[in-house]
């Protein structure tokens, strides 16, 4: 784990930390936000509701690991934050993640990526035509009803919405292949 976390800070998270014993709970009150009327994201992509699959089977998803790397970019911006600015900051964030995941894959370890922001692989999302890049694609920590504040506290991370800053977040939940 030392070499990943390396790794990740190298690569320029702000902070990344290691996560043993891990038990999410993917909640059904933060994954209703992900809904027409809260989330112009919803119906659009497949890292979002309904493309990302039902909360139960989010779940069951997680469920399969009990460790990963929780990773975190602070940026320190101008207010105030334009959609193109978070925009281009959120792919900043997820070519990291993006770089960091082969780095680890290469020690043929199982990944599921997580992360806040949406995956920014493609100009376009087919959606919901079939996925062009499902290789490279991260899943939505909020579709998955994570919280992601109490994660952050969990490890000892500030997490906050400041118009001077922008925290964008991931978790790659880890587990050694057999």
């Amino acid at each position: 784990m030392k070499k990943y976390l390396q790794k990740a800070l190298a690569l320029g998270f702000t902070e990344a930390k290691y996560l043993a014993d891990l038990s999410l709970v993917c909640k059904a009150e933060l994954r209703a936000y992900c809904q027409p009327e809260y989330c112009l994201l919803y119906g659009q992509n497949w890292v979002c509701p309904p493309a990302c699959g039902t909360l139960a089977e989010c779940a069951g998803k997680v469920r399969e690991f009990d460790r990963g790397i929780l990773l975190q970019s602070v940026s320190i911006v101008e207010a105030p934050v334009t959609a193109e600015k978070y925009r281009l900051i959120n792919r900043e964030h997820n070519f990291r993640l993006k770089q960091l995941i082969e780095f680890i894959k290469a020690d043929h370890v199982r990944i599921l990526p997580l992360t806040s922001g949406g995956c920014v692989f493609c100009e376009q999302c087919s959606y919901p035509e079939a996925c062009i890049k499902p290789e490279l694609r991260m899943e939505s920590l909020s579709a998955y009803g994570i919280d992601v504040g109490e994660l952050c506290e969990t490890a000892g991370l500030t997490y906050s919405f400041r118009e001077d800053r922008l925290y964008f977040m991931a978790l790659l939940l880890i587990k050694e292949s057999r």
